[in-house]
């Protein structure tokens, strides 16, 4: 009986103990929602569940989670009780992961051939010492002298089998040298790169924390299930980009979607479903309140200064806060785009694009583009000159319906007929119905401007004084074909009451009176040119100066 009772215990400890020690599950990362600051990260795991209570770990996660943004789901036969989240500091007292014995006798079996290579190389220096002293010798003796010829011929044999046998001997010293010399550069490669290895695998491990969700499940049965983890981090972040390609002015303009992904926050994204967001989850989503504007005369003494609160005004600190916050989310852009192989989701705050490809995006810190679909744009060209500020014209594609396209401000990469012109900012924030890009400079296309005269004169009564000022612009269109050309120039506008200007000859332009904008629009054929006058005279009081520029 005693031995059954223990034997009972024994299982049911055992049984406890599965059900109650974390098991560890390995999650992949399917989906990414990339938004102006931060992302939301999806993971999924499959696992398997005891009957009892379950504590699953997602372990390994990113350092720059978002604590309150962690949230679970799962499929199965089970109820989630509860979420953890928990960081594992390393041990860093632990010593250094010891090399194993077989890496250790490679190494110091390398080493040993190192040293005798050495050994050998420094005996083979010696011989060759020997030999060139021996040959040093044999060329110095300059005794060989002899009466008989018999005698000297011998003593030259000798010389010429002596010498012949040492530099024999040298040349193959210099093989056996230079043999050894290989083996050495070998071995000491060799060396190095099992060093470094041993450095990767057994010195040179980072301690890191190991940043982890621990859930709680329980299941009436042993069963098995998905779990999904959500979270937001830190340290990610897209922004727009654009091409504009286009080969010629009749034809539309080809608008290419980027997107520049980045992500540091300590966990790769490989192969997984991206999802581009306008929404910044950090932007105040509370609607502002306005608080009590007291109106009061100034004085300097009394003056509030910002984060200062003084008697008879009242300015919390905190309602200066509330004013730095708004600052900040001015300064933040809002950025809109349409992805390649993607679909749009719309809502009240933010657009989605979901990119229908897989991605992968290391944790790198540095800018990765996303491919993003090409649109057609339906353009119309116009050549602008404005002679006063440039003498060359500058081509402008003005494209209606770009509200539809989900832009937002940004830089475009300009490609004329395969050739990289520059860039241009595309800004949507403007009013009416087309959008103005510029495609550059056009240097065949001139103009000059120069003033023809300029009369001066005093009124017969008051203290008046009318100067007159006539300019011509010539202008040359040295392409082939004919343009249709937009020339600007001004003339200008008075704030001051004394001072009067009206325009005499405006050259058929027409006029902004409250700007005092003048506007030529014709069309100009191939390898023609064209003159344009215009006049204005200015009166004011004769006794002051007017500055003109």
């Amino acid at each position: 009986m005693k031995k059954l009772i223990i034997s009972t215990f024994i299982l049911l400890s055992s049984i406890y103990s599965k059900a109650t020690t974390p098991s560890s599950v390995h999650s992949d990362i399917k989906n990414v929602t990339v938004f102006l600051n931060g992302a939301q990260v999806n993971r999924e795991a499959a696992v398997k569940i005891n009957k009892g209570l379950n504590y699953i770990v997602f372990d390994s996660l990113s350092p720059s989670i978002n604590t309150n943004s962690i949230q679970i789901s799962g499929k199965g036969n089970f109820i989630i009780l509860d979420t953890k989240y928990m960081v594992d500091q390393p041990n860093y007292n632990s010593s250094t992961p010891k090399i194993p014995l077989s890496i250790s006798n490679q190494l110091q079996l390398i080493k040993d051939s190192i040293d005798q290579v050495n050994f050998d190389i420094e005996e083979l220096a010696f011989k060759k010492e020997v030999l060139n002293t021996e040959k040093q010798l044999l060329t110095g003796n300059g005794s060989m002298k002899s009466d008989s010829l018999a005698l000297l011929k011998d003593a030259l044999a000798f010389f010429r089998a002596k010498y012949n046998d040492i530099n024999s001997a040298l040349i193959n010293v210099k093989k056996e040298e230079y043999k050894a010399q290989k083996r050495l550069t070998k071995l000491n490669e060799h060396l190095n790169k099992l060093n470094t290895d041993i450095a990767k695998k057994y010195t040179n491990q980072p301690l890191k924390p190991n940043h982890k969700v621990m859930v709680t499940l329980q299941s009436e049965i042993t069963t098995s299930g998905k779990l999904a983890l959500n979270y937001m981090v830190a340290n990610a972040s897209w922004s727009p980009g654009y091409d504009l390609r286009t080969n010629n002015v009749n034809e539309s303009v080809a608008l290419t979607y980027k997107a520049n992904v980045y992500q540091n926050s300590g966990e790769d994204w490989e192969n997984v479903q991206l999802k581009l967001s306008t929404n910044n989850p950090h932007k105040s989503k509370a609607k502002p309140v306005l608080p009590v504007w007291y109106l009061n005369y100034y004085n300097p003494n009394n003056y509030p200064k910002r984060g200062t609160a003084y008697g008879g005004i009242a300015q919390p600190t905190a309602a200066v806060k509330e004013l730095d916050d708004v600052f900040l989310d001015e300064e933040l852009q809002k950025a809109t785009s349409s992805a390649m192989y993607s679909s749009m989701t719309e809502s009240f705050t933010n657009i989605e694009f979901t990119i229908s490809i897989p991605y992968s995006i290391e944790s790198d810190g540095q800018n990765h583009v996303v491919a993003i679909k090409e649109e057609q744009l339906d353009a119309n060209y116009q050549y602008y000159l404005v002679p006063k500020m440039d003498a060359n014209a500058f081509l402008v594609a003005s494209i209606k319906g770009f509200e539809d396209l989900n832009l937002l401000p940004a830089t475009a990469n300009i490609y004329f007929s395969g050739t990289y012109i520059g860039q241009t900012m595309i800004n949507t924030q403007i009013t009416g119905d087309s959008l103005a890009i510029d495609l550059g400079r056009e240097e065949r296309i001139t103009a000059q401007r120069k003033l023809l005269k300029k009369e001066e004169k005093d009124q017969l009564l008051g203290n008046d004084k009318v100067k007159t000022y006539r300019y011509e612009m010539s202008i040359k269109n040295n392409m082939t074909n004919a343009i249709d050309l937009i020339v600007e120039d001004q003339i200008p506008v008075s704030n001051d009451k004394e001072i009067k200007i009206e325009p005499i000859n405006k050259g058929k332009a027409t006029m902004k009176e409250n700007t005092g904008a003048l506007t030529w629009t014709f069309n100009l054929t191939g390898k023609n040119s064209k003159k344009i006058e215009f006049a204005y005279q200015v009166q004011y009081n004769k006794d002051k100066s007017i500055a003109m520029n």
